[in-house]
């Protein structure tokens, strides 16, 4: 660019300028800088903020996606910062209920959790392949909580019991577990309640173990080298020497036990629970048939309802369960009656004792069979469940992958402190821009008084030179004054 004859400024005036301001221009900067330097970490000490912070790890998948290892949706910021787990961790360190109570509320509000994304491997459709998917666990310091501690560490104690009584919380919750245990010898119950007692605890078995296969489908224990899965085979041959053992009851007419007496004591409870679900259907109907006259109804089994405006649909459902109930009590009353039927084929009592006794131990051994099957399964269970919980599959979904360590918060950051020192640095190059400008200026000026009185001093001189050069036409023009007028 041209330099501009009017005074304007150009950018080679700028430069020009530059070069003359440059070894002020590095002194000012400099002065500056450390000035500023110096007021920032001043303020950086009165505004700043200790914290102490923690990290935990997610090692499963649909971690990324909020979910829980069992495919719902976890929420772990709320379950960390539940008044429930801090005051369970303040629990752990011996607070009392008095303190607990002061601090609980407190801790949690000055208690963050960030999500945070780290290692993360995409592939080039920008497909996530693997990351580690954390939260950073922070507990800021606070006055009011200070009152409350009984040292300064107990921050780092606070904050490790949080996380980790959230870790202990989380595996348990994801964890297999079981309160079936095995059984003993049913001494003093008849055929039909030990068959009965047997089964409950198969069939409780078979729906529990269906829950784990479907929840980890992949796991193999090594220990008993079968699945979840696989284990539902052998529940199915427990199952069938259970059936052996209560045909045989029934083909011979087992009555050791009072059996006859306890087939029609449950006989009898059916037709009386058929009975009941009968009159209850038929009551649910005629209060169907009200409703459909936008009527308010009453339910005399289950209490009133009033029905504003009028809703069918609670009566339906409440006539299905009815009719399901009654369907379950028909199937066995028909089951009992089918065994009443053997029994009156069977004259028990009409067999000599040796052959009684013969066929009660052969039931008894049947029944052992039976339950010394499902304690075996039973026993696999628990192992199959233990393996599974201390194994890779559950210790290993979450971890505190930092320790508790203490940090300090400020406003001031790295990215705010260096813009405040580089504006500082460009206004302390102006300053020196300007101040190199006044005094170029003021130079400039007493140069040239100095030259104007160099040059009156010249003139003098000159004077006098001529005046002593001609001394008789000096004198001349002293005497004749009026010449020269």
């Amino acid at each position: 660019m041209e330099e501009n004859t009017n005074d304007e400024l150009t950018f080679k005036k700028i430069w020009q300028q530059i070069k003359k301001s440059g070894v002020r221009m590095i002194v000012y900067a400099f002065i500056a800088l450390v000035v500023c330097g110096g007021i920032l970490g001043i303020c950086d000490i009165f505004v700043s903020q200790s914290q102490y912070e923690t990290r935990i790890t997610y090692y499963y998948s649909g971690a990324e996606l909020g979910q829980d290892p069992w495919g719902g949706q976890e929420d772990v910021v709320s379950d960390i910062k539940s008044a429930n787990n801090v005051s369970t961790a303040l629990e752990k360190l011996q607070y009392t209920d008095e303190e607990k109570d002061a601090l609980v509320n407190l801790i949690v509000r000055n208690l963050n959790v960030i999500s945070t994304v780290d290692n993360e491997t995409v592939d080039e459709a920008g497909t996530v392949l693997s990351a580690n998917y954390s939260y950073r666990i922070v507990l800021s310091r606070n006055s009011d909580i200070d009152k409350l501690l009984k040292s300064r560490n107990d921050y780092n104690n606070i904050l490790s019991a949080v996380t980790t009584n959230h870790i202990e919380n989380f595996k348990k919750k994801f964890s297999f577990s079981t309160t079936l245990g095995s059984l003993t010898v049913l001494d003093s119950y008849n055929s039909f309640q030990k068959y009965e007692t047997i089964r409950a605890y198969l069939d409780a078995l078979f729906e529990e173990n269906k829950t784990w296969a479907e929840k980890a489908p992949d796991f193999v224990s090594t220990s008993q080298d079968m699945s979840f899965n696989s284990l539902n085979s052998r529940m199915q041959i427990a199952s069938l020497k259970l059936e052996n053992y209560l045909n045989f009851v029934l083909f011979n007419g087992i009555n050791a036990k009072g059996e006859t007496q306890y087939v029609e004591l449950k006989l009898k409870e059916s037709n009386d629970n058929i009975t009941i679900y009968d009159e209850e259907i038929k009551s649910l109907n005629e209060v169907l048939a009200l409703i459909m006259k936008n009527s308010d109804v009453s339910l005399p089994s289950t209490g009133t309802i009033i029905v504003n405006p009028p809703d069918p649909t609670t009566v339906t459902d409440a006539i299905s369960l009815a009719v399901a109930k009654k369907t379950l009590a028909q199937t066995e009353k028909n089951a009992w009656e089918t065994r009443q039927t053997y029994f009156n084929t069977k004259d028990f009592a009409s067999k000599s004792e040796e052959e009684r006794n013969a066929l009660i131990n052969d039931a008894n051994a049947l029944e052992l069979e039976a339950l010394n099957e499902y304690n075996s399964i039973i026993e696999s269970y628990k192992l199959m469940i233990e393996e599974y919980n201390s194994g890779y599959n559950v210790s290993s979904l979450v971890r505190m992958t930092s320790v508790p360590k203490q940090s300090t918060n400020s406003p001031i950051t790295f990215k705010i402190g260096i813009i405040v020192e580089l504006m500082v640095l460009i206004i302390a190059v102006m300053i020196a821009m300007l101040v190199t400008s006044k005094k170029g200026a003021m130079t400039f000026k007493k140069k040239a008084v100095e030259e104007q009185a160099q040059e009156a001093v010249l003139a003098e001189n000159s004077a006098d030179v001529v005046e002593e050069q001609n001394p008789e036409e000096s004198e001349s023009q002293n005497d004749n004054p009026t010449d020269v007028e």
